[in-house]
């Protein structure tokens, strides 16, 4: 009598099946939307822990805080956001939702 699968041997051997497919066809597997990476997945925990951590310590890179601030709340205060955040697009859609009648000229051209 022969044994069941067990669901980890099933679930690896339709994932390998599927690679060997891809790979045959000369297509990707599992192409990246399908997927988030870990990167991804860190920037956007990173992101919902901004009301936390808002200095973003040890981001040295801009694009890294360019994305995270990205997926920052725009409802956060504003206490909290002044300070740590200066990317133009962030003000402009937090302003754009809170406010009306915006003249960026009154302010030197920048929403924040």
């Amino acid at each position: 009598m022969a044994k069941a699968a067990t669901p980890l041997k099933t679930d690896t051997q339709s994932i390998a099946k599927t690679i060997i497919k891809a790979k045959q066809a000369n297509k990707t597997a599992f192409p990246s939307d399908e997927i988030e990476s870990l990167v991804e997945l860190a920037y956007k925990q990173v992101a919902k822990n901004f009301s936390m951590f808002p200095e973003l310590k040890g981001v040295d890179e801009g694009l890294v805080s360019k994305q995270i601030v990205k997926l920052t709340d725009r409802n956060l205060p504003i206490t909290t956001t002044a300070r740590n955040i200066d990317y133009e697009f962030y003000w402009e859609e937090k302003c754009a939702k809170e406010m009306k009648n915006i003249k960026t000229e009154l302010h030197g051209g920048s929403f924040k």
